[in-house]
């Protein structure tokens, strides 16, 4: 009996340690977490569903050589799936499991790095709650993360207010005198003065973007948002992704052998023709030349068969759009311009639309690698702003500005009606999509709540609030 009790005793000493999976971490960064939450929420969005097949197809800068059906809007409850789980289990999760440990941590210098973490955190929620909000209107955001397995959706209205005041507070308690992240932030290096202009940058934009429906809201957060933006090529958030094929950009990967060297896309016949017209110098940074020797796009919306015979003579992205380190742009010193042109036609600030305008086209022409200013002032005299018809001018500049950032230009076709484009004749619908169709698992798993807001879930032609022209 003694010798049991002693051996039981030496037993229980190690029965903890038996109970601990040697392949499983004990704990996470918080800094591990973000990280994660960034590559998933960019590659997400850079990516072949969000971007190619739909971006860059709604705004008809892309169009489909084969399998054309995207092109003639025949998505329906399926197509968003796997992108609205992502959305929520593998990045709102990380961010909101990564704030929840940096509150629980005591940083030796203080609560400004605290702050400065948290504020990150915040600011990339922001991010995927305008991107789920844009796309499906009402979606969960009170009650998106947390115990309750039947999430009630929100309305977009709620959601931006609810964004814009997230920003405000990050803006304001941001402290650019202390660090934050010292790893694992992968756009600025957990640099706050370059966040604080990223977040006003996004405030910015997101008070823009609901300038019609509520413009006084509108201008509150214009105002806020208006010093210490994003202002230079090098200063624009870039999400930039590996050379290495794990970690590449995916629509690289999607055109090598890992995906079986597609060949789905090339720039439509919409595309070059406007910037040809327009006398645009970046068509040739956009695009390669045909077997031709020429630049030549494909019609937009064909059928599987004349979209197959046409592939063969038709221009493709060119290389350096969708090469493996290609950044994703999360906003831009162009996009930053173009908004503040805007905010001063409006009369919500002071200042000359017309010169910021020009500003918009130079900084996006530089980005693309031209820097002939006397080319560059040329091509502005050739296409001037139109203070008349501001939203053509600006609409069509930020269309082509915001070439390989689908969503983005989506949202901003939605917004100011420029380029007017119109859905193909083959469409499966008379309109161009305007919303995102609801995902199938929110039809199995959540009926109940997305009941009370939609009785059509694969709706394509319903506009999200802020459309409201």
């Amino acid at each position: 009996m003694l010798l049991s009790i002693t051996l039981l005793s030496k037993c229980d000493d190690n029965l903890t340690d038996l109970n601990i999976d040697p392949n499983s971490a004990i704990s996470v960064a918080p800094s591990t977490l973000l990280t994660t939450a960034q590559y998933n929420f960019y590659e997400t969005t850079q990516g072949v569903t969000v971007n190619a097949d739909w971006g860059l197809l709604m705004v008809q800068q892309w169009s489909q050589t084969e399998y054309t059906e995207d092109s003639r809007y025949t998505q329906d409850v399926n197509f968003f799936n796997v992108t609205w789980s992502d959305m929520y289990a593998s990045v709102l999760k990380e961010l909101y499991a990564a704030k929840t440990l940096v509150d629980g941590q005591k940083e030796e210098k203080g609560q400004a790095i605290t702050n400065n973490k948290k504020n990150i955190l915040d600011v990339m929620s922001t991010q995927v709650f305008a991107f789920l909000a844009d796309g499906f209107d009402k979606v969960p955001y009170t009650e998106a993360i947390g115990e309750n397995n039947l999430p009630a959706y929100d309305s977009q209205e709620v959601i931006y207010k609810g964004i814009l005041a997230t920003l405000e507070n990050a803006a304001s308690t941001f402290s650019s005198s202390a660090p934050s992240f010292t790893s694992g932030e992968i756009i600025y290096n957990g640099d706050v003065s370059h966040w604080i202009k990223l977040t006003n940058s996004l405030m910015l934009r997101y008070a823009m973007r609901i300038a019609d429906v509520d413009p006084v809201t509108a201008s509150k957060y214009v105002t806020l948002a208006s010093s210490n933006l994003i202002t230079s090529n090098a200063e624009n958030a870039l999400f930039t992704f590996e050379s290495s094929l794990a970690r590449a950009n995916p629509l690289y990967k999607n055109n090598t052998p890992l995906d079986g060297n597609r060949d789905d896309y090339a720039v439509s016949e919409y595309l070059v023709e406007t910037l040809t017209n327009m006398g645009d110098p970046r068509l040739a940074a956009f695009a390669k030349e045909s077997t031709s020797g020429e630049i030549l796009g494909m019609p937009y919306g064909l059928s599987d068969n004349d979209a197959t015979e046409k592939k063969p003579d038709v221009s493709r992205p060119n290389d350096n759009v969708r090469s493996a380190t290609t950044p994703h742009v999360i906003i831009s010193s162009a996009e930053v311009h173009f908004l503040l042109a805007e905010a001063y036609q409006r009369g919500m600030l002071s200042g000359d639309a017309a010169a910021t305008y020009a500003a918009g086209i130079s900084e996006s022409m530089n980005y693309w690698g031209i820097s002939d200013s006397a080319a560059i002032a040329g091509y502005v005299a050739n296409n001037p702003y139109n203070a008349a018809n501001w939203k053509e001018s600006i609409g069509t500049q930020k269309w082509v500005a915001l070439y390989m950032n689908g969503f983005q230009a989506w949202n901003e076709w939605r917004r100011l009606d420029y380029p007017q484009l119109s859905a193909p004749e083959a469409a499966a619908i008379n309109t161009i999509p305007v919303r995102m169709p609801y995902p199938l698992s929110e039809t199995q798993s959540n009926s109940s709540q997305l009941e009370k807001v939609t009785t059509k879930p694969a709706d394509l032609q319903t506009k999200v609030w802020w459309d409201v022209n």
